[in-house]
């Protein structure tokens, strides 16, 4: 396997695997607004509009996925990984307990190690020739 191949495969694999991931925090989230609200110092209805913010952004990534060229596509969410990495370790300094702050900032890694996913592929595409990652 040349690559190319390997970075639009695991490129592929690591937008899809972000939208699933993406799709299932956001409903944790949700459901658990009312928990993850007396864990940190934000208000519950806050805490419930990231939730579904994440499920929507879940469907922006297919959707980015399925239209974008695959480099632009990559950029684009690995850029708003490592935002969502950054704001989600900073709301751990919010936190009431040490639980918790462990809770978030294992989320702000897991969103962290998708961006990394999303730069490797882009390190191998970038060896293809212009145009060939097109779709």
């Amino acid at each position: 396997m040349t690559r190319y191949a390997d970075g639009e495969r695991i490129g592929r694999r690591s937008l899809r695997w972000d939208a699933v991931y993406c799709v299932v925090l956001g409903a944790a989230v949700l459901v658990a607004a009312p928990w993850v609200g007396s864990g940190v110092a934000l208000p519950v209805p806050v805490i419930a509009g990231v939730g579904a913010a994440v499920i929507v952004w879940a469907g922006l990534v297919v959707g980015l996925l399925r239209r974008l060229p695959l480099r632009m596509a990559l950029r684009i969410v690995m850029v708003a990984n490592v935002v969502a990495a950054v704001a989600v370790a900073s709301v751990s300094v919010a936190a009431a307990t040490g639980f918790t702050i462990l809770v978030v900032l294992a989320v702000a890694v897991e969103v962290a190690l998708f961006a990394a996913s999303q730069a490797a592929a882009l390190r191998l595409l970038r060896l293809a020739p212009a145009g060939v990652a097109s779709r």
